[in-house]
């Protein structure tokens, strides 16, 4: 494998140095230095003219600059605000980009066509689960290796309640891994870059599920009865409320919230909508 440009790793020094920033290893915070690599996650994200880009979580950049000429728009959110005055300086002749100092797991996210991130590994799983209420036409993430893993395994292997959410909702491609020396400090751990596209073949008891998961605040037994609405199966709240009576689910899974369904619980709601519900 060749060098990792040196001129990208000086160039983050330098900026890092001369704003008096220190990356936190313990906070995951590696800059991603390998231009090749940077470009290649810039063609992942299939970005189109037209299109506004969600970037979380930019750091000092590197990505964000390969990003903006390839956007209409680029909104960055970047929690740590140690940060933010490099990227302000560093985007400040850009007009089509807008930076954020905020916290991307509680923050409302603006709408936007593609979603981007080299994301912070301990918000993985956090953020993948923010990503089931929004509507991206695709999502490309740099991710540990191990949580890649998991979002595509089967059952039989590592199979979890995260792998069953992840294949209901999205089509998910893993492009390549990414070296240790791509980055500035270098990881812990392996890491992968992913993409996420929204399923467009899901069956009608599919649908009714991701509706089901949107509602994770909710008591089941309401949410149900609601996901069969807007899923169209049921035209009429008398009509969902009937078929969730059909199902005869137990009282422990109506009464519980949709976010504190086990695997289990999700596997025999499916089994039984299928058997209801045609198509």
């Amino acid at each position: 494998m060749p060098p990792v440009n040196q001129s990208l790793r000086a160039q983050t020094l330098l900026l890092l140095t001369r704003f008096n920033v220190a990356v936190n290893p313990a906070n995951d915070e590696q800059q991603l230095i390998d231009p090749d690599v940077i470009k290649r996650f810039t063609a992942y994200s299939e970005i189109q003219p037209d299109e506004t880009v969600l970037e979380i979580g930019p750091g000092a950049g590197n990505i964000t600059e390969s990003l903006l000429p390839h956007a209409r728009y680029l909104i960055c959110i970047e929690k740590n605000q140690k940060y933010i005055p490099i990227l302000e300086s560093r985007f400040k002749d850009a007009d089509n980009i807008k930076i954020i100092n905020d916290d991307a797991l509680k923050t409302y996210l603006p709408k936007h066509d593609r979603l981007v991130s080299n994301l912070p590994y301990m918000i993985s799983e956090a953020f993948f689960q923010r990503t089931l209420l929004l509507g991206f036409k695709s999502a490309t993430f740099i991710v540990p290796k191990g949580f890649a893993k998991t979002l595509q395994a089967e059952p039989g292997e590592k199979y979890t309640k995260l792998s069953w959410q992840a294949q209901l909702f999205y089509d998910i491609t893993q492009h390549e891994e990414v070296s240790f020396d791509a980055y500035l400090p270098e990881p812990r751990v392996s890491t992968t870059i992913i993409s996420l596209k929204p399923r467009s073949d899901q069956s009608k008891t599919e649908k009714v599920l991701v509706e089901l998961l949107q509602q994770g605040d909710k008591y089941t037994k309401n949410a149900l009865r609601e996901s069969l609405i807007r899923s169209e199966v049921c035209d009429t709240k008398r009509e969902g409320k009937r078929l969730v009576t059909d199902l005869e689910l137990s009282e422990d899974v109506l009464g519980s919230w949709v976010s504190r369904l086990s695997l289990e619980d999700l596997k025999i709601l499916e089994e039984k909508l299928s058997s209801e519900i045609t198509g």
